[in-house]
Protein backbone atom coordinates (compact mmCIF):
# COMPACT_ATOMS: atom_id res chain seq x y z
CA UNK A 1 0.00 0.00 0.00
CA UNK A 2 1.48 3.31 -1.37
CA UNK A 3 2.19 5.56 1.92
CA UNK A 4 0.18 8.56 3.50
CA UNK A 5 1.80 11.81 3.09
CA UNK A 6 0.92 14.18 6.31
CA UNK A 7 2.41 17.57 6.26
CA UNK A 8 3.28 19.50 9.23
CA UNK A 9 2.19 22.77 8.79
CA UNK A 10 1.30 26.15 10.92
CA UNK A 11 1.74 29.98 9.35
CA UNK A 12 3.26 30.59 12.96
CA UNK A 13 7.50 29.85 13.22
CA UNK A 14 8.79 29.27 16.21
CA UNK A 15 6.08 26.54 17.20
CA UNK A 16 8.49 23.28 17.43
CA UNK A 17 7.60 22.39 14.37
CA UNK A 18 10.42 20.40 13.03
CA UNK A 19 10.81 19.12 17.04
CA UNK A 20 7.40 17.45 15.96
CA UNK A 21 8.39 16.49 12.82
CA UNK A 22 11.98 14.97 13.36
CA UNK A 23 10.44 13.60 16.81
CA UNK A 24 7.17 11.67 14.65
CA UNK A 25 9.02 10.35 11.84
CA UNK A 26 11.82 8.49 13.82
CA UNK A 27 9.30 7.44 16.45
CA UNK A 28 7.37 5.94 13.25
CA UNK A 29 10.04 4.39 11.97
CA UNK A 30 10.99 2.12 14.86
CA UNK A 31 8.11 0.05 13.35
CA UNK A 32 7.73 1.63 9.36
CA UNK A 33 9.02 2.91 6.40
CA UNK A 34 9.64 6.51 6.84
CA UNK A 35 10.04 9.55 4.47
CA UNK A 36 10.68 12.81 5.82
CA UNK A 37 10.97 15.55 3.03
CA UNK A 38 12.17 18.90 4.18
CA UNK A 39 11.02 21.65 2.15
CA UNK A 40 11.62 24.49 4.24
CA UNK A 41 14.30 27.05 2.79
CA UNK A 42 15.88 27.27 6.38
CA UNK A 43 16.46 23.02 6.25
CA UNK A 44 16.46 22.66 10.26
CA UNK A 45 14.72 19.10 9.92
CA UNK A 46 17.76 18.42 7.36
CA UNK A 47 20.14 19.72 10.11
CA UNK A 48 18.99 18.12 12.39
CA UNK A 49 19.01 14.35 10.76
CA UNK A 50 22.00 14.31 8.81
CA UNK A 51 25.49 15.33 9.77
CA UNK A 52 27.26 18.44 8.35
CA UNK A 53 30.01 15.99 6.28
CA UNK A 54 27.49 13.71 4.70
CA UNK A 55 25.41 16.69 3.99
CA UNK A 56 28.02 18.56 2.20
CA UNK A 57 29.21 15.53 0.36
CA UNK A 58 26.21 14.91 -1.05
CA UNK A 59 25.41 18.37 -1.94
CA UNK A 60 28.46 17.65 -4.62
CA UNK A 61 27.24 15.14 -5.93
CA UNK A 62 23.28 14.11 -5.20
CA UNK A 63 19.63 15.52 -5.42
CA UNK A 64 18.02 17.91 -2.80
CA UNK A 65 14.58 18.98 -2.80
CA UNK A 66 15.58 21.98 -4.65
CA UNK A 67 16.31 19.82 -7.68
CA UNK A 68 12.58 18.56 -7.40
CA UNK A 69 11.63 22.00 -7.61
CA UNK A 70 13.84 22.88 -10.44
CA UNK A 71 15.67 19.97 -11.97
CA UNK A 72 18.59 22.14 -13.29
CA UNK A 73 19.14 23.93 -10.22
CA UNK A 74 23.23 24.48 -9.07
CA UNK A 75 23.95 23.26 -6.05
CA UNK A 76 26.23 26.06 -5.33
CA UNK A 77 26.69 25.53 -1.20
CA UNK A 78 28.02 22.03 -2.42
CA UNK A 79 30.50 24.07 -4.65
CA UNK A 80 29.71 21.48 -7.60
CA UNK A 81 26.69 21.05 -9.89
CA UNK A 82 24.27 18.52 -9.48
CA UNK A 83 23.61 15.87 -12.53
CA UNK A 84 21.61 16.72 -14.93
CA UNK A 85 19.21 14.39 -14.72
CA UNK A 86 15.43 13.88 -12.99
CA UNK A 87 16.07 13.36 -9.62
CA UNK A 88 15.02 9.65 -8.07
CA UNK A 89 14.86 8.02 -4.78
CA UNK A 90 18.87 6.69 -5.39
CA UNK A 91 20.00 10.50 -5.79
CA UNK A 92 17.47 12.57 -3.36
CA UNK A 93 16.90 10.16 -0.62
CA UNK A 94 19.21 10.13 2.35
CA UNK A 95 19.24 6.85 4.01
CA UNK A 96 20.10 7.53 8.25
CA UNK A 97 20.72 5.11 10.71
CA UNK A 98 20.24 5.66 14.65
CA UNK A 99 19.26 2.81 17.05
CA UNK A 100 19.16 -0.21 13.83
CA UNK A 101 16.35 2.12 12.84
CA UNK A 102 16.35 3.61 9.52
CA UNK A 103 14.60 7.23 8.12
CA UNK A 104 15.19 8.52 4.65
CA UNK A 105 15.59 12.52 4.39
CA UNK A 106 15.43 14.21 1.22
CA UNK A 107 17.46 17.26 2.39
CA UNK A 108 16.15 20.43 1.90
CA UNK A 109 18.43 23.53 0.29
CA UNK A 110 19.21 27.18 1.18
CA UNK A 111 19.16 28.26 -2.29
CA UNK A 112 15.36 26.88 -2.39
CA UNK A 113 14.53 30.57 -0.93
CA UNK A 114 15.26 31.51 -4.45
CA UNK A 115 12.20 29.87 -5.74
CA UNK A 116 9.64 31.46 -4.67
CA UNK A 117 8.70 33.07 -7.86
CA UNK A 118 9.42 30.00 -9.86
CA UNK A 119 7.62 28.85 -13.25
CA UNK A 120 3.83 28.46 -13.05
CA UNK A 121 3.57 24.76 -12.76
CA UNK A 122 6.04 24.41 -10.02
CA UNK A 123 4.10 23.67 -7.58
CA UNK A 124 3.14 20.40 -8.88
CA UNK A 125 6.99 18.74 -8.90
CA UNK A 126 6.99 17.68 -5.13
CA UNK A 127 3.54 15.82 -5.61
CA UNK A 128 4.79 14.40 -9.00
CA UNK A 129 7.90 12.90 -7.02
CA UNK A 130 6.36 11.48 -4.33
CA UNK A 131 4.23 9.45 -6.13
CA UNK A 132 6.89 8.48 -8.67
CA UNK A 133 8.13 6.90 -4.58
CA UNK A 134 5.40 6.41 -2.03
CA UNK A 135 5.21 2.83 -2.93
CA UNK A 136 8.46 2.14 -1.11
CA UNK A 137 7.08 3.85 1.99
CA UNK A 138 4.40 3.58 4.59
CA UNK A 139 4.64 7.27 5.72
CA UNK A 140 5.77 10.17 4.08
CA UNK A 141 6.14 13.66 6.29
CA UNK A 142 6.63 16.94 4.91
CA UNK A 143 8.33 19.78 6.95
CA UNK A 144 6.79 22.93 5.67
CA UNK A 145 7.66 26.78 6.03
CA UNK A 146 6.06 28.77 8.29
CA UNK A 147 4.54 30.76 5.40
CA UNK A 148 1.70 30.57 3.05
CA UNK A 149 4.32 30.44 -0.07
CA UNK A 150 5.45 27.89 -3.54
CA UNK A 151 6.25 25.27 -0.85
CA UNK A 152 3.31 25.31 1.57
CA UNK A 153 1.10 24.69 -1.86
CA UNK A 154 3.43 22.10 -3.14
CA UNK A 155 2.92 20.12 0.22
CA UNK A 156 -1.05 20.45 0.17
CA UNK A 157 -1.40 19.20 -3.12
CA UNK A 158 1.15 15.84 -2.55
CA UNK A 159 -0.31 15.37 0.58
CA UNK A 160 -3.10 13.06 2.19
CA UNK A 161 -3.52 15.29 5.45
CA UNK A 162 -1.92 17.57 7.50
CA UNK A 163 -0.54 17.98 11.08
CA UNK A 164 -0.86 21.06 12.55
CA UNK A 165 1.97 22.10 15.64
CA UNK A 166 0.71 24.38 18.10
CA UNK A 167 2.54 26.52 21.02
CA UNK A 168 -0.29 27.59 23.42
CA UNK A 169 0.55 31.17 24.03
CA UNK A 170 -1.49 33.40 22.78
CA UNK A 171 0.21 34.82 19.78
CA UNK A 172 0.93 31.57 18.49
CA UNK A 173 -2.98 30.24 18.78
CA UNK A 174 -3.51 33.72 16.58
CA UNK A 175 -2.08 31.71 13.91
CA UNK A 176 -4.31 29.14 13.50
CA UNK A 177 -7.27 31.34 11.62
CA UNK A 178 -4.19 32.49 9.59
CA UNK A 179 -3.47 28.10 8.41
CA UNK A 180 -7.50 27.96 8.14
CA UNK A 181 -7.38 31.23 5.52
CA UNK A 182 -4.50 29.77 3.75
CA UNK A 183 -6.09 25.98 3.26
CA UNK A 184 -9.49 27.46 2.67
CA UNK A 185 -7.21 29.32 -0.64
CA UNK A 186 -4.99 26.19 -1.10
CA UNK A 187 -8.68 24.19 -1.44
CA UNK A 188 -10.65 27.06 -3.88
CA UNK A 189 -6.94 27.61 -5.87
CA UNK A 190 -6.61 23.34 -6.41
CA UNK A 191 -10.32 22.67 -6.24
CA UNK A 192 -9.76 19.60 -3.57
CA UNK A 193 -10.24 19.66 0.46
CA UNK A 194 -7.32 18.23 2.59
CA UNK A 195 -8.08 16.54 6.13
CA UNK A 196 -7.15 18.25 8.98
CA UNK A 197 -5.75 15.29 11.70
CA UNK A 198 -5.31 17.17 14.45
CA UNK A 199 -3.39 19.58 16.31
CA UNK A 200 -0.75 18.85 18.82
CA UNK A 201 0.64 21.04 21.28
CA UNK A 202 4.22 21.78 21.14
CA UNK A 203 7.09 23.39 23.48
CA UNK A 204 4.36 23.45 26.69
CA UNK A 205 4.89 25.08 29.93
CA UNK A 206 3.22 24.24 32.95
CA UNK A 207 2.16 27.96 33.08
CA UNK A 208 -1.44 29.61 33.98
CA UNK A 209 -1.75 31.21 30.94
CA UNK A 210 -0.48 28.13 28.82
CA UNK A 211 -3.04 25.90 31.16
CA UNK A 212 -5.90 27.70 30.03
CA UNK A 213 -5.23 29.03 26.45
CA UNK A 214 -4.69 24.81 25.81
CA UNK A 215 -8.67 24.38 27.70
CA UNK A 216 -10.04 26.89 24.99
CA UNK A 217 -7.96 25.26 22.00
CA UNK A 218 -9.43 22.03 23.48
CA UNK A 219 -13.06 23.53 22.96
CA UNK A 220 -12.83 25.80 19.89
CA UNK A 221 -10.99 22.30 18.14
CA UNK A 222 -13.39 19.77 19.66
CA UNK A 223 -12.26 16.15 19.63
CA UNK A 224 -9.07 17.22 17.54
CA UNK A 225 -6.45 18.11 19.99
CA UNK A 226 -3.91 15.01 20.32
CA UNK A 227 -4.02 13.65 23.92
CA UNK A 228 -0.02 14.36 24.86
CA UNK A 229 1.61 16.81 24.42
CA UNK A 230 5.31 18.24 23.89
CA UNK A 231 6.90 20.20 26.86
CA UNK A 232 9.55 23.12 26.15
CA UNK A 233 13.27 21.42 26.85
CA UNK A 234 16.56 22.90 26.76
CA UNK A 235 17.99 20.24 24.89
CA UNK A 236 16.90 20.65 21.63
CA UNK A 237 20.38 22.29 20.43
CA UNK A 238 22.63 19.66 21.50
CA UNK A 239 20.70 17.11 20.06
CA UNK A 240 20.77 18.80 17.06
CA UNK A 241 24.34 19.80 16.93
CA UNK A 242 25.03 15.50 17.65
CA UNK A 243 22.12 14.50 15.01
CA UNK A 244 20.04 12.56 17.48
CA UNK A 245 16.39 12.77 17.67
CA UNK A 246 15.16 13.54 21.24
CA UNK A 247 14.05 9.69 21.64
CA UNK A 248 17.51 8.90 21.29
CA UNK A 249 19.43 11.55 23.09
CA UNK A 250 18.43 10.59 26.56
CA UNK A 251 21.37 12.20 28.33
CA UNK A 252 21.21 11.76 31.90
CA UNK A 253 17.60 11.36 31.47
CA UNK A 254 16.79 14.70 30.26
CA UNK A 255 14.25 13.91 28.18
CA UNK A 256 12.12 11.13 29.75
CA UNK A 257 8.90 13.33 29.05
CA UNK A 258 9.10 14.47 25.56
CA UNK A 259 10.27 10.33 24.73
CA UNK A 260 6.68 9.57 26.46
CA UNK A 261 4.91 12.17 24.97
CA UNK A 262 6.57 11.22 21.26
CA UNK A 263 5.37 7.80 21.65
CA UNK A 264 1.79 8.92 22.83
CA UNK A 265 1.53 11.05 19.96
CA UNK A 266 2.84 8.44 17.38
CA UNK A 267 0.48 6.04 18.27
CA UNK A 268 -2.38 8.56 18.15
CA UNK A 269 -0.67 9.73 14.84
CA UNK A 270 -1.09 6.03 13.28
CA UNK A 271 -4.59 5.67 14.69
CA UNK A 272 -5.92 9.14 13.54
CA UNK A 273 -4.37 7.91 10.00
CA UNK A 274 -5.83 4.75 10.22
CA UNK A 275 -10.12 5.96 10.91
CA UNK A 276 -9.55 8.72 8.67
CA UNK A 277 -7.60 7.43 5.42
Amino acid sequence: MPAKIVSLINMKGGVGKTTLAVGLAWELAKKHRVLLVDIDPQFNATQWVVNADTYLTWLKTKHTVLNVFQPQALNQAGGGTTPPIKPTEKTAIIPVKHNGKTLHVLPSALDLMKLDAAPRGTENRLRVFLDGVKSNFDFILIDCPPTASLFSYSAFLASDAYLVPVKPDPLSVLGLPLLEKAMLDYEERSGQELLRLGLVFTQVRQTPAMEATMREVRLQYAGEVFKDTIHQTTGVAEAVEENKPLQYFDRQGKFPEVKAALTGICAEFERRVREKL
